[in-house]
């Protein structure tokens, strides 16, 4: 299996996002993070990248990366991105020197369905129309 072939699987996105998953538990254990503050809201714009990039690799594992994607499947990754996300900040509500708010998960979640919904758009053209497609 060559190297192309490995990345586009379902199952190389579904390790990685798991990986990924264990990255962001790993960094929420820690008391503080060495990132400097740069401006307002910048926390939440982490949350939004770092789930972002989640829900790119869930969207990959449902799908691989050269298929398409359906409606349905962005709804749930925005629900496994949500469940984590709010995993997450219940995990940090017990880490000292951190705290977690219903803020953090909404940018976990828009993170997350942005990514989808790019993920849906760049596969079938048009987002609006993607439910009503029939299934191959």
């Amino acid at each position: 299996m060559g190297f192309a072939r490995l990345v586009r699987s379902r199952w190389t996105c579904r390790a990685l996002a798991v990986i990924w998953m264990l990255v962001i538990f790993w960094l929420s254990s820690k008391s503080s993070l060495p990132a400097p503050d740069l401006f307002a809201g910048q926390d939440k714009v982490e949350h939004a990248l770092a789930f972002g990039f989640l829900g790119l690799l869930i969207t990959g594992s449902f799908s691989g990366w050269g298929k398409r994607l359906y409606f349905g499947q962005v709804i749930m990754v925005i629900l496994i991105v949500a469940g984590y996300g709010l995993f997450d900040e219940g995990h940090q509500y017990f880490v000292p020197g951190r705290d977690s708010s219903l803020g953090d998960v909404g940018a976990d979640i828009v993170g997350g369905f942005l990514a989808a919904l790019v993920f849906l758009r760049r596969r079938t053209g048009d987002w609006r129309d993607s439910y009503t497609r029939e299934r191959p």
